[in-house]
């Protein structure tokens, strides 16, 4: 294996503990009775990367953050932080904070109280300036400064967590992990803290891992993506990969909203599939796999790849509009065609502002283009 040497002026040291991982799970599965939550995990976590576990409720990805925080251990397989193995090591010995849902905040303790508890219970014991020092820096971080005597219970969701952030981040840890930390906040607001948490991590140069079941939160904020199901990694990569080349359809319907259609496949040519729809209609899409000839596969098309027209084409498909939603920068139409079912198209603003604007009961015709159609797994 070739190592890249150290730049100049670092040392060799130095280099391998700024390149290599901050944390890894190795082989990680954890059973709690007859229960296994989490399956076989291997990933690595890169050091100042923004990292998000995305599944729906039960998948394991709550289990997978506790077991980098401490709070559970493997049943099997090895914990990794900064290189070491730490299954046995305790919350309080880990490098790691953690922000949680309900935050946690002590509501008989004022801000600062609440800020500084951590370094308060560090031996040998911090000195009193330090202490207050650091407090200083990370009400600033968060913009709370001025609020160090207010009680948590009279500030808003948003400030709470704020507090909680600022709690955990005062520590320095190298790897701060956020359990669904904006699920109680409204659409809103839980916006304005995703910048707001993006413009912190890129701040302050900590790993963060956050667990979600919002897909929207995850691509907005996150570096990497690890999509679990059933207490497996079913796949990894950034927001872009995910959204532009799922693997499978588990993957492109959790990541975004599509369009499904169950086929059989007639041929495939380099990375393009020919695919029979039942009602012996044919499209071909880009192939995310090597599939063989008569295997059944789900096609796949994005609502906003798709073009809504008011006459024919040559390709489209002639559909009956069912339902129109008008959602400002864009219009979902629900269309339905009379074998393939209904479809989710999602039409720009622009469309509108030009004069294509459909009503329920109309006729349109969509065009489904082959560039944009993926053939995936069903799994």
């Amino acid at each position: 294996m070739n190592v890249s040497p150290a730049p100049a002026g670092l040392s060799s040291d130095r280099f391998r503990e700024e390149t290599a991982p901050v944390a890894e799970l190795r082989a990680v599965t954890k059973r709690f009775g007859d229960v296994t939550a989490a399956k076989n995990l291997n990933l690595t976590i890169d050091r100042g990367e923004f990292l998000s576990f995305l599944g729906p409720s039960g998948c394991g990805k709550t289990t997978a953050l506790r077991m980098l925080a401490g709070f559970e251990q493997p049943t099997e397989g090895d914990v990794l932080i900064d290189g070491g193995i730490v299954n046995d090591s305790p919350p309080f010995c880990r490098p790691v904070n953690m922000v949680f849902q309900s935050y946690a905040l002590f509501p008989h303790l004022t801000v600062e109280q609440n800020i500084s508890y951590g370094l308060k219970q560090r031996r040998p014991r911090m000195d009193r300036s330090e202490i207050s020092r650091r407090v200083a820096r990370a009400l600033d971080t968060v913009r709370l400064a001025g609020f160090e005597n207010r009680k948590t219970f009279e500030m808003s969701g948003g400030q709470q967590q704020r507090v909680a952030l600022a709690r955990a981040i005062v520590n320095e840890p190298k790897l701060l992990l956020l359990d669904e930390p904006l699920a109680a906040l409204d659409r809103k607001l839980r916006k304005e803290m995703q910048i707001e948490l993006q413009d912190l991590q890129r701040q302050l140069g900590i790993t963060f891992v956050l667990v979600t079941h919002d897909q929207e939160e995850a691509l907005s904020l996150s570096d990497r993506i690890c999509v679990m199901r059933a207490g497996e990694v079913v796949q990894m990569g950034t927001p872009r990969d995910l959204y532009d080349d799922p693997k499978t359809k588990y993957v492109a319907d959790f990541v975004g909203t599509s369009n499904f259609f169950e086929g059989t496949v007639l041929s495939v040519k380099e990375d393009m599939a020919q695919v029979e729809l039942a009602d012996g209609s044919r499209f071909e899409g880009r192939a995310s796999d090597s599939f063989r000839e008569t295997e059944t596969v789900c096609l796949s098309i994005r609502p906003e790849q798709i073009r809504l027209t008011g006459k024919a084409e040559d390709g489209a498909i002639e559909v009956v509009v069912q339902n129109r939603i008008f959602l400002g920068e864009h219009t979902e139409y629900l269309v339905r065609h009379s074998s393939l079912g209904n479809i989710i198209v999602l039409a720009p603003r622009q469309a509108e502002l030009a004069g294509t604007a459909f009503n329920q009961g109309d006729r349109a015709w969509l065009n489904l283009s082959r560039e944009a159609m993926l053939v995936l797994r069903q799994d």
